[in-house]
């Protein structure tokens, strides 16, 4: 083997180890997430160029274990592309009316419907808002509940 082409197969080596080190670092760091491309990409990377690395050096169990660590990391790709896909048919094609929606059982949580009760309330609070209920009851309201009382 000429040396330039030894060279080259080492640096593809330390290059590898670099790249699977560096995945683990970030995943460590929880500055990736495990199941983003990039955590599978740089370990694909890493364990491609070290499995080439570990052959050429007749290193076989490392270049198998390599292998398969590239292998993992395709069918992870594979899986991570498929649920986001299906994840992004889902959001689009879904459009079921309001009715729909509620007769499947959901139901808004309880902190949204106390969030949109203050945002309402501080909407109208000190504001002249012509209340059709207290119109066409001719009564005053109950400003503290928002309700028609009794005249």
């Amino acid at each position: 083997m000429s040396a330039a082409a030894q060279i080259f197969l080492t640096l593809a080596g330390w290059t590898g180890a670099i790249s699977a080190v560096v995945a683990y670092g970030l995943v460590t760091m929880k500055r990736i997430s495990p199941d983003s491309l990039t955590f599978q990409g740089l370990n694909i990377v890493g364990a491609g160029l070290l499995s080439v690395s570990a052959s050429v050096h007749s290193a076989w169990p490392s270049a198998v274990v390599n292998v398969v660590w590239v292998a993992i990391g395709i069918y992870a790709v594979r899986a991570l592309w498929n649920a986001r896909r299906a994840a992004v048919t889902t959001e689009t094609t879904v459009e079921e009316s309001p009715e729909a929606v509620l007769a499947t059982g959901w139901e808004a949580p309880a902190s949204s419907v106390a969030e949109h009760d203050t945002l309402m309330d501080s909407l109208f609070a000190g504001t002249d808002v012509a209340d059709p209920a207290a119109t066409l009851l001719g009564s005053e309201r109950n400003s503290a509940h928002r309700t028609p009382v009794a005249a």
